[in-house]
């Protein structure tokens, strides 16, 4: 079996839908992708998770702020601030002891940094990177999921198309054959019982077509939804459609590339970050605090005074008694941690599950349009023979037109049958996120 990484290669999932070959088809799935507001929603959340991402790595890095501020107040020695004698020995306005009323202006920086030495931070970037990706993944295993769904109704519209063609040639024989049924009857050839019988086959056939042209309607909504375009409308297929060839095996290492296990194995990898992130709350958090700047009691004192100032040094803060509140986030997380591991796992099964299904339905949908296939043959062969006989002399017109009509009916059924194929096909597509094993 061929490395994942080959696989990868050999199966590209970008544009799985091409491998119909019908630029209708292609053309619709492109303006669902673009357009399907899912989509977009998705996309904001990737947006929202990439700051968050920035967010956590701003925690490594050191903060400062400019400070300012202006305030009056009553002061003296307790607040640093005394007067000074003028050159002549006179104080202004009283001792240097007694309260006055003065201006203090002041500029500077703050500065904090903790360091990470138990890597809690370090966990936090890790834990919004992988949520991140997670995020990511999802918009693509929702890309994948519109891309299907587009191709699911687009090929039911086609087989809706196919079998309202072959309903009104259907119903063109019926009329044709109550016709002859009722010369016969006024002949003395048929009985009116015969006659009875073709016009309620006929009403039943001619019933039929309202529900599938409602049913075209309600497919063409759906892809205006899928697109955001309430104006579209579906032009005739370019040729017939076919659904790609199978290997016999699947190989399982195609599973892995599902976006939506992915995107579990990276909750599964957010969720271990954060416990670690948890669990350094039980050490010390060490930070470097620092501040400086100058004041004075005037704009030209800020500018060109002597009040300088600036604090420097450690913080440490060890968590002596909080109620639990720690070993409850630990077990907190810890349960999450389960949690996202029995996720993971679930989704695996589903892949495995998905996938297994949507084998055996293809391959059992083929086997059933081949026979059909097979069915279509006979009754055109049937047709030929009955056409030969008639122009021998050895059979009526009756005949052929009842010979055509099982011909109509076994198309019919082999439409339904290939439109069939071709939607498990996509749904193979989806369980195989895009991969095919050729």
């Amino acid at each position: 079996m061929l490395p994942l990484f080959l696989l990868l290669l050999a199966a590209d999932p970008a544009a799985w839908w091409t491998r119909y070959n019908d630029p209708e088809l292609n053309r619709i799935i492109d303006k669902a992708l673009a357009q399907n507001l899912d989509l977009q929603i998705a996309t904001q959340r990737i947006a929202e998770a990439r700051t968050l991402t920035t967010t956590s790595r701003a925690r490594l890095s050191p903060e400062i702020n400019a400070l300012s501020s202006a305030n009056r107040l009553r002061g003296g020695f307790a607040q640093n601030i005394i007067r000074v004698p003028n050159p002549s020995g006179q104080q202004q306005g009283g001792s240097f002891v007694s309260p006055f009323d003065t201006g203090l202006l002041q500029s500077g920086l703050d500065m904090k940094w903790e360091l990470d030495l138990f890597g809690g931070n370090r966990a936090a970037r890790r834990a919004a990177g992988a949520d991140l990706l997670a995020e990511q993944e999802l918009r693509a295993d929702l890309a994948v999921t519109i891309s299907a769904e587009a191709a699911r109704f687009y090929f039911e519209l086609r087989g809706i198309d196919e079998r309202l063609a072959i309903t009104r040639r259907n119903l063109d024989a019926q009329r044709e054959l109550l016709r002859l049924t009722e010369v016969r009857f006024h002949s003395g050839l048929a009985t009116s019982l015969d006659v009875e019988r073709q016009s309620a086959l006929l009403s039943t056939t001619e019933a039929t077509v309202p529900a599938l042209e409602a049913e075209r309607s309600v497919h063409l909504n759906r892809l205006a939804v899928l697109t955001n375009d309430q104006s579209l409308q579906s032009s005739p297929a370019s040729n017939s459609l076919a659904a790609p060839s199978l290997a016999a095996d699947l190989p399982s290492e195609l599973l892995k590339r599902r976006p939506d296990v992915r995107a579990a194995e990276a909750r599964l990898s957010a969720a271990t970050d954060r416990l670690k992130q948890a669990r350094t709350d039980l050490y010390p958090k060490i930070s470097l605090n620092g501040l400086m700047g100058r004041q004075g009691t005037s704009l030209t004192g800020l500018s060109l005074g002597a009040g300088n100032f600036f604090n420097l040094g450690p913080q440490i803060q060890l968590p002596i008694f909080n109620s639990g509140r720690i070993q409850a986030n630990i077990a907190q997380n810890h349960a999450r941690l389960q949690q996202a591991r029995l996720t993971y796992l679930k989704e695996l099964l589903i892949a495995f599950e998905e996938a297994a299904n949507a084998l055996s339905s293809y391959k059992l949908q083929r086997e059933r349009e081949t026979r059909l296939a097979a069915a279509t043959r006979s009754a055109a062969n049937s047709l030929t023979l009955t056409n030969d006989l008639e122009r021998a002399g050895l059979s009526d017109g009756l005949a052929v037109l009842d010979t055509q009509r099982t011909l109509l009916d076994s198309e019919y059924q082999q439409s339904a049958a290939r439109t069939a194929v071709l939607l498990e096909s996509v749904a193979l597509f989806k369980a195989l996120a895009g991969g095919w094993p050729d």
